[in-house]
C-alpha cells in the first residue's frame, strides 16, 4: 500500500479518536444511570418504624431509567455517525488506491504482465 495512502488514513482515524472515547464515557453513564434505575425500591428504618418507598421514589427511579434511554439514543446515533464517517474514509482510501492497480478493478490492463 502506497505510505501516504497509509498516512492519511491513520491521519484521519486518529481525528476521530477523541469522539470515540467521548462516546465511551458517555456509554458508561448510560450504564450507570440504566443499572440504578433497575435497583429494586428499599424502605428504610427511621427510629423503630419502617418507612416503605413512596411513589416519589418511584417516580425518580422511572425518570432516571427515561434519561437513560434517551442518553443511549444519542450515543447510538453519534456512533452511527461515526460509523459512516469510517466507512466514507475508507471507501475514499479504496477509490485512490485503485488507479495504482492496473488490470484490477475493471481497470485497463497495460499489458505489461506475461501472455499465456
Amino acid at each position: 500500500m502506497n505510505d501516504d495512502l497509509m498516512f492519511d488514513y491513520l491521519l484521519q482515524m486518529g481525528a476521530m479518536r477523541p469522539e470515540q472515547e467521548e462516546l465511551k464515557r458517555k456509554q458508561a453513564m448510560v450504564d450507570a444511570l440504566r443499572g440504578q434505575a433497575m435497583q429494586p425500591l428499599q424502605g428504610q428504618m427511621v427510629g423503630k418504624h419502617y418507612v416503605a418507598p413512596g411513589i416519589a421514589n418511584a417516580i425518580a427511579q422511572m425518570g432516571t431509567a427515561y434519561m437513560a434511554g434517551q442518553q443511549q439514543k444519542g450515543v447510538d446515533s453519534r456512533m452511527a455517525g461515526m460509523n459512516s464517517e469510517q466507512r466514507r474514509v475508507l471507501e475514499d482510501l479504496r477509490n485512490r488506491r485503485r488507479p495504482q492497480m492496473p488490470g484490477a478493478y475493471g481497470m485497463p490492463d497495460t499489458g505489461d504482465g506475461p501472455a499465456y
